[in-house]
Parts: C-alpha cells; sequence; structure tokens
C-alpha cells in the first residue's frame, strides 16, 4: 500500500467524527476503485466502522422478517450492464421483488428500472449515519437483500451489517465490479461470482460468506446463422463498442497491431469502434492518421445509429485488453460473426473459446472460420436466462451454491495483474474524488501529485481548476452576482 493510501487509513480510524469517517471511507474506496494497487477488499475497516455506529445508533429490537426480497442499488444508469444484470435478476422472482436506490440518481434511469420492482424507494441524503438508520430500517423486515452496491458505498454495507444483527436477513452480493476493488467482503452470506477472472480474483480477498458462481444472463434470443467466408479483397465492416478505459494498451496487451493486420491485409474494410473518444483517446491516433476513414472513432451515437452500424457490420470484435462482459456472446447468439483476442480479464462466458491468443490466429479466425455451434449450446448452457435463473433462485430460496462452471468450458489463461500499478500511477482518479479527499486535508493534494505520473498529474490539476472555476460560478449566481 502506498504512502498516500496509508494516511488515508489511518485517518479514516482516527477521525473522532463517525460521519467523517465514513466520508473519508468511501473517498479511499473510490480511489482503490480508480486505481489498482494490489488492494481488493478491506473487511477489517468495514467491521471497525460497523461496531462505532452499532455504539452510536439506538439499539433496535429483533425484527421478524414480513417481506420476501428486496434489491438495494447505489445508483441505477440507463447505460452500461450493471443496471441491466441487476433488472434481468428481478425478472427470476415468481413475485416482483422491491428496490431501495442509496445515492441521489438520474431520474430517467429511476424511472426505466422501477418498472422491474413492486416498489421502489430512495435513501433521503443526509449523513452517513442518518442514511444507514435509514436503510436499516428498510431491509430489516425483508428476508433477502441483494446487492448491487458501487465499490465505494461503504454506507449500505455498514447497514446491512446491522441488519443482520437484528433481523435474520441473508445478504447476497453481486459482484459486478469484479475486476477491481469492492467494499461487501464482510457482509454477504454469498457473494456472487459472474466471471473465472471473479474467482481468480477473489482468491486475494477475505470474504467470510460462501461463494456461489452466478453468471451473466444473455438478452438475446438464439439465432443461427451461416456465413460466406470472405476473401481479402472483400469490403468488410468490423465494429466494436466499450467504454474508452477498455480499450487502452496496458502493459503487453494491445488491441492496435490487430487492427493494423486488419486494416493493412483487408484493403477494402472498414473498423469502427464506438464509445472511445478521438480526442483525448490520443493512443488510437497512429492508426487514425494512417487509415483516415477507414478507421472510424465515435464517442457515442443514437441508439438508432448504433444498431444500423451494427446490423451492417460482418464481424463483432471484443474491446481489449478489458471485454465486454457478455457483450460478445450477445452477439455470438445474435447470428453474428465473433471475432477477437483472449483478452487477461476473461471467462465471462464460454464465447471467450472464439477468441485467439495472437494476431496471425485472428486474421485466420476471420477468412477461415465460421461461429461454432458447440460453443454456442456452451454458451447458452452457461449464460442463458434459464441456466442462470436455475442457480440464482437455488441459492436465494433453496440455499445452495453452485460451482463454476465457466472453467469447465474454456481454459484459464487469464493475469489478475493486468492493472496493477507498482510505480506511478497511470489510471484516471475521478476529480470529484480528489475535490472530496482535499475537503479533508488540502496535504493530500501534495501527496497525490507525488503518486502521479506527469500525464495524471495535469489531468488533476486541470481538471480541479475547472471545478473551482465552476463552485464560484455558482457560488456568484447565489449571491446574485453577474
Amino acid at each position: 500500500m502506498s504512502r498516500l493510501l496509508s494516511s488515508i487509513r489511518d485517518l479514516i480510524l482516527t477521525q473522532k467524527d463517525i460521519n467523517k469517517s465514513i466520508q473519508l471511507a468511501e473517498v479511499y474506496g473510490a480511489i482503490l476503485w480508480s486505481v489498482d494497487k494490489g488492494i481488493y477488499d478491506d473487511p477489517e475497516l468495514e467491521t471497525e466502522l460497523t461496531e462505532r455506529c452499532v455504539a452510536i445508533l439506538p439499539k433496535g429490537e429483533f425484527q421478524a422478517a414480513v417481506k420476501d426480497c428486496i434489491h438495494v442499488i447505489s445508483e441505477p444508469y440507463l447505460i452500461g450492464g450493471h443496471t441491466r444484470l441487476m433488472e434481468q435478476l428481478s425478472t427470476m422472482h415468481v413475485d416482483k421483488p422491491d428496490l431501495l436506490i442509496t445515492r441521489v440518481s438520474d431520474e430517467k434511469a429511476i424511472e426505466r428500472t422501477q418498472k422491474f420492482f413492486e416498489e421502489c424507494r430512495g435513501v433521503k441524503p443526509g449523513t452517513p449515519l442518518e442514511m444507514i438508520a435509514e436503510i436499516v430500517g428498510c431491509l430489516k423486515i425483508y428476508n433477502r437483500v441483494v446487492l448491487h452496491i458501487h465499490p465505494d458505498d461503504m454506507v449500505s454495507v455498514i447497514a446491512c451489517a446491522i441488519v443482520k444483527n437484528v433481523s435474520s436477513t441473508k445478504i447476497f452480493f453481486v459482484n459486478h465490479a469484479d475486476h477491481v476493488f469492492t467494499y461487501g467482503s464482510s457482509v454477504a452470506d454469498v457473494y456472487f461470482e459472474i466471471s473465472t477472472f471473479g474467482r481468480h480474483r477473489d482468491m486475494k480477498k477475505n470474504i467470510s460468506g460462501e461463494k456461489s458462481f452466478l453468471g451473466i444472463p444473455l438478452a438475446s434470443q438464439r439465432l443461427s446463422k451461416k456465413h460466406r467466408l470472405p476473401a481479402k479483397t472483400d469490403a468488410l465492416n468490423f465494429f466494436s463498442a466499450a467504454s474508452p478505459f477498455k480499450f487502452k494498451p496496458v502493459k503487453n496487451y494491445d488491441l492496435r497491431p490487430a487492427i493494423d493486420r486488419v486494416l493493412s491485409e483487408f484493403k477494402n474494410a472498414k473498423f469502427w469502434i464506438v464509445g472511445a473518444n478521438p480526442y483525448t483517446n490520443f493512443w488510437w491516433w497512429p492508426l487514425k492518421f494512417r487509415y483516415g476513414n477507414r478507421f472510424r472513432i465515435l464517442s457515442s451515437v443514437p441508439y438508432e445509429s448504433y444498431l444500423k452500424l451494427l446490423e451492417d457490420a460482418d464481424f463483432y470484435v471484443d474491446s481489449y485488453p478489458t471485454p465486454g462482459g457478455t457483450a460478445f456472446a450477445e452477439q455470438l447468439v445474435s447470428g453474428r460473426r465473433c471475432v477477437g483476442l483472449r483478452a487477461p480479464i476473461q471467462g465471462y462466458s464460454p464465447a471467450d473459446n472464439l477468441k485467439d491468443v495472437s494476431v496471425d490466429e485472428l486474421i485466420e479466425s476471420i477468412l477461415l472460420r465460421d461461429n461454432d455451434e458447440e460453443t454456442i449450446a456452451a454458451v447458452f448452457a452457461v449464460n442463458g436466462y434459464e441456466a442462470v435463473k436455475s442457480r440464482y433462485r437455488a441459492c436465494l430460496y433453496d440455499g445452495a451454491v453452485s460451482v463454476n462452471e465457466m472453467e469447465k468450458y474454456v481454459t484459464w489463461t487469464g493475469d489478475v495483474a493486468v492493472y496493477e500499478q507498482l510505480g506511478k500511477i497511470s489510471s484516471a482518479i475521478p476529480p470529484l474524488v480528489v475535490s472530496k479527499l482535499m475537503d479533508f486535508d488540502k496535504r493530500f493534494l501534495y501527496s497525490l501529485l507525488l503518486e502521479l505520473n506527469a500525464v495524471q498529474k495535469m489531468k488533476v490539476i486541470v481538471k480541479l481548476a475547472v471545478l473551482r472555476l465552476k463552485k464560484i460560478a455558482v457560488n456568484n449566481v447565489r449571491s446574485g452576482k453577474s
């Protein structure tokens, strides 16, 4: 652990005000969420803060559960797989479960998400202690709580720990962000795995509960489709879509050599990437300068345009070095030809068997291999909706845990230390997190800057300046200044 992280953690434990300790713990979690320092959980910190809260909050009587199940999410999103997974799991209950949202969230995202639940409520903004007390009051009447929280949501974790002391409620933790640090190891009665990578990463954690494989369910129906094998002279469209960080080269993992070979050998081909930023993701610039309009980078497109690009694609290429969860498998079962490189973060579906370990093999796959029916069948055996539903319900209602089935289909070749940063920090820390850190002690900024590389150091300085200007503008408006 770095000197900065040690200092933050020490301050969390020595703060006399428990509210400030919890707030700083969430900042600490957010930094570890952004920066891989080989720390993936902190159950001791969870337990220490819980004990301090229990000593302050009024003692409640033991509560007998009167309702079946509630799902808890920190913040629902309109895009991405995090919220979609929760919504799919909600449909696997006989009766609609309830939903609790612990943080201020986008109204449109709430409106969409609440359709999947019987009752939806949010936690009122307040001090951490106030929010914990509200969450405890809500959750203790349920037999089952299914957590979908952000990695830094210490408030929800403490609340769940207290709930277990005053009720018979069981806590089920869905480890959405299984490739990064997360709180929750001390409170989960069952810790759900969604990938092989998560299983290997969890070996570095101190999880107190049982482990059970869940998997990510597919949203697509199976569509079998035969494809004509292409020639190098064909006008092919290659398509890939993901968040920018999933494409960013790290260590020796880099998608650019594969794209370069595709565009150099298939002279009439185009390669589309949606989700990357053509201005700030500077690693794409050499390819853009070399291939011009044959290499297209779009930060975002309207959903209809996205579907049109996808429909016109001859090949779907998974993001690399970080894959898109089951996005690759979704395209496979939808009948689209899929190719890609075997990523260090892997094991989200048996579709990984269609990925290659080298660029040469990737080019050969494009020319000579159609989608494999055996692989598609394996995808449905692991990630089919009914398969995931069976494991999920058996765990929630029968107490049955499932072994990780991915190992049976795909040989593990991953690298759990792919993003670990032993030297200077090269990944971005959200400016709001840095600002919150400075609110505790401005000297933390100097300590942080010492640990950042030159690029991230400049980004933090610029973004903090922008935040400062925005605050001044807001204060001027409030005070009536022009």
